[in-house]
Formats: structure tokens, C-alpha cells, sequence
């Protein structure tokens, strides 16, 4: 069956796209600190990240945003990885499709997920 593309998925009437839910509590719920860089998992230990995908997957998800909420290079630096955006955002993207090809579903997007800077706007221009 061919996939169908997303912006004709959300606009079907009376059919809801399931999407997965907080990646950062179930992240704290594998037991990984608070004070850990949540989107360096992606690097540095994958495997989590890969178990989270796949529980929402298994639970009917047919969205799974990635494991990058805060790879932004104002809120990496503040774990010395400023210069790894794309390096973090990418392995987020890959970890999301593997779990989806892993599966055979055709039926599932993914979504960047993109959260605030974190910082002041002048800091940014500064």
C-alpha cells in the first residue's frame, strides 16, 4: 500500500492522527538524569531513544516526533555541544525512521520536534 502523504492524512475528516506523547518524561523514566543532555541520547546512547519510538509505535502512534527538542545551538552549548546540531538532529531523524522501517508500518510520519531557544533575543544577535 502506498503511504499517504501527510497533508492529505490531516485533513481526513473524522479520522484523528495518533501521535506519540512526552519524549523527555519517558527519557526520565528510563532512568536517565535530569541534568543529561536529553538530545545528545541520540548519539550517545540510541538504544533509548529506539525503546521509546517503539512503545509509542506499538501503541498505535502514527506520528513520532524526533528526539530533538532542545538541538538548538543556544541550548547545546550549555552542554559544550554547540558545535553538533546537525550531528544530533540528523541521528534524531535516523533513530525515528529505523523504528518505522523496523516495524513495516507505512502508515507513520515523522516531526521534527523543535522547542524554544531558551535564551534572550538579544543574546542572539549579540
Amino acid at each position: 500500500m502506498t503511504p499517504i502523504p501527510f497533508s492529505q492524512r490531516i485533513t481526513q475528516p473524522n479520522r484523528p492522527l495518533l501521535a506519540d506523547g512526552a519524549m523527555g518524561t519517558q527519557i526520565h523514566a528510563h532512568g536517565v538524569s535530569m541534568d543529561t543532555c536529553f538530545d545528545d541520547l541520540n548519539r550517545k546512547q540510541p538504544a533509548v531513544i529506539l525503546d521509546i519510538h517503539r512503545t509509542y509505535l506499538q501503541a498505535g502512534a502514527e506520528l513520532l516526533e524526533t528526539n530533538t527538542f532542545g538541538a538548538n545551538r543556544y541550548k547545546l552549548a550549555d552542554h559544550g555541544l554547540e558545535d553538533r546540531v546537525s550531528e544530533i538532529n540528523r541521528a534524531g531523524a535516523r533513530l525515528a525512521r529505523q523504528v518505522i522501517r523496523e516495524s513495516g508500518r507505512d502508515d507513520v510520519y515523522v516531526a521534527g520536534s523543535v522547542g524554544p531557544l531558551g535564551v534572550a533575543y538579544s543574546r542572539m544577535v549579540a
